[in-house]
Order: C-alpha cells, then structure tokens, then sequence
C-alpha cells in the first residue's frame, strides 16, 4: 500500500475555538505526530478529518 500523504494544505492557521487547523483540520498533536504515525493511524485520521470538515462546512454558511 502507498504511503499517506500529508492532508496538510498550506493554510497553518490554529483555531482557538476548535483547537483544529483552519486548513487541514488536525489538531496540534496530530500535526506534530505525522510524521511518525503508522499509516493505518493516518488513515484513520484523514477520515476523521473528512468527518470535521463536513461538520465544520454545515455549520458555517462561508465555508
């Protein structure tokens, strides 16, 4: 199997409500564990990042 990319997407901005960044919707532990993870551990959390982001996409009307 491939190695995970990154879901990071150049927008490193933390958000002090939600504790997640604006751009990839990792927390600040995820962000810095990347690059040591197992891949079955970054797969788990790019879907829990895809599960934020609907989240976060219903309840703002911007985006």
């Amino acid at each position: 199997m491939n190695a995970v990319a990154s879901p990071c997407v150049n927008v490193c901005v933390m958000d002090d409500a939600t504790g997640l960044c604006r751009g990839c919707y990792r927390t600040l532990d995820e962000i810095a564990r990347w690059s040591v993870m197992p891949d079955r551990e970054k797969r788990a959390v790019i879907v829990i990042l895809e599960q934020r982001k609907k989240i976060k996409m219903g309840s703002d009307p911007c985006g």
